[in-house]
């Protein structure tokens, strides 16, 4: 994978990303432009990224490529979050992320988030 250096005003919108990525998958560029619209204040799930991007099955996948987003900050990775509302991955990670998304305004108990319609993009 190919990164070149980039600035957030570079990246205004999801075919910004794809065009950027040109070098990844068509999958991997599928996921990013797909995370990349979820707005601040709100989450997806991974199996939501997977329907949203017609690979319904391919949950596992869009968490794999998510780990290695090659956009961060620019794609918001850290809303991305389990079906059950949790942040997977390592301890001090999952941490970020959830401060993150608390900072957002997305509410959280028990270190997962409160899904609801509200919040779900």
């Amino acid at each position: 994978m190919v990164v070149r250096s980039v600035r957030k005003e570079d990246i205004k919108t999801a075919e910004d990303v794809i065009r950027y990525l040109s070098d990844n998958s068509d999958f991997e560029r599928a996921v990013y432009a797909a995370t990349f619209k979820i707005p601040k204040g709100k989450v997806c799930t991974y199996q939501g990224i997977a329907r949203l991007i017609g690979k319904p099955k391919a949950t596992r996948a869009v968490a794999n490529a998510l780990h290695y987003n090659p956009l961060y900050p620019i794609v918001p990775c850290w809303r991305v979050v389990k079906s059950d509302g949790g942040f997977g991955g390592e301890r001090s990670a999952a941490d970020g992320r959830r401060k993150r998304v608390e900072e957002e305004g997305v509410p959280t108990t028990n270190n997962k988030v409160v899904m609801s319609k509200e919040v779900l993009f």
